[in-house]
């Protein structure tokens, strides 16, 4: 009698043992989902937030002046910038990019001075004063590859 009260205890042992990891195994199958939703997020909140010096000009009005602040900040940067004025047309500065269909497939070094945009005497002078409706460009990986400013 006393061998079979053992065996009765050790299998209801046994059997709460596996209740309580069977349950462990679920609460975290459940916290690995909510866990890698929280990942998901923060990874485009990161993206959103690296993206945000460039975003920034994306549909928005600017003064000449401005534009031309952008191309001293981001003048050691890999992206190209296109300024289209009413007096020069369409110039690129910094890197040159190759748009198909509002994808960048490739960007080329320019050798542009930035001065240029400050001459009055030249074809590439941005007026301070004018008014420039910023828009970005992305390459097939989704990285920003080109800044747009068209005098408006």
């Amino acid at each position: 009698m006393e061998n079979s009260l053992k065996a009765i205890i050790i299998g209801a042992g046994v059997v709460i043992t596996m209740i309580v990891v069977s349950i462990g195994f679920l609460l975290m199958r459940s916290g690995q989902s909510t866990a890698q939703n929280a990942i998901n997020r923060l990874d485009q909140i990161s993206s959103e937030m690296s993206e945000s010096q460039y975003t920034m000009y994306d549909g928005m009005e600017i003064r000449g002046s401005e534009v031309v602040n952008v191309l001293r900040k981001f003048k050691d940067e890999y992206i190209g910038i296109s300024i289209e004025t009413k007096k020069g047309g369409t110039d690129w500065y910094i890197h040159e990019a190759d748009i198909d269909n509002s994808v960048v497939n490739g960007l080329t070094e320019v050798s542009k001075p930035i001065s240029d945009t400050m001459n009055e005497k030249s074809d590439d002078y941005v007026n301070p004063n004018g008014v420039f409706i910023g828009s970005i460009a992305r390459d097939e990986n989704g990285r920003i590859a080109a800044l747009i400013f068209k005098q408006n």
